[in-house]
């Protein structure tokens, strides 16, 4: 998630809430970026737009990021392949459900990299850096919705 404003782009990071590191991660917190699953019968944007809706996000854009990884997900004790997307909304306060996330913070590019420890996490913000937001005009075949 991200979005354009005068000083720049701004990147969506959550941190960890207590109850969610003590639950799957050893009681480690760490920062992340907005993410989930794709339900049964689901189209991946639909999918996006949902998990974004959760934060009191509406989107107005969403590209392929052209990055993927995989991890091993202790949640479900299997590896996973992880796609990267960008989506962009307008900058605003963000709905959390504090079980799962106790903050929230906009930040630019350098200050993400910084705060996030997964290399996963922070080649997809590279990767949307240079595919999506580090360009003035994203390649317009990577766009997979967009509200007009």
């Amino acid at each position: 998630m991200f979005t354009r404003t005068a000083a720049g782009t701004q990147y969506l990071l959550l941190y960890t809430s207590v109850e969610k590191a003590e639950r799957h991660f050893n009681g480690g917190r760490f920062w992340q970026v907005p993410s989930g699953v794709v339900m049964e019968g689901e189209t991946i944007t639909q999918a996006i737009l949902r998990e974004l809706a959760r934060y009191g996000l509406l989107t107005s854009a969403i590209w392929a990021g052209e990055h993927s990884y995989a991890i091993y997900n202790r949640r479900f004790d299997e590896m996973q392949m992880i796609a990267v997307f960008a989506a962009q909304a307008a900058e605003s306060p963000v709905q959390l459900e504090p079980s799962e996330h106790s903050e929230f913070a906009w930040l630019p590019l350098e200050e993400c990299l910084k705060r996030v420890h997964y290399r996963g996490l922070k080649d997809g913000l590279r990767s949307v850096a240079e595919y999506v937001t580090g360009v003035s005009e994203p390649a317009r075949e990577l766009c997979l919705f967009r509200r007009d």
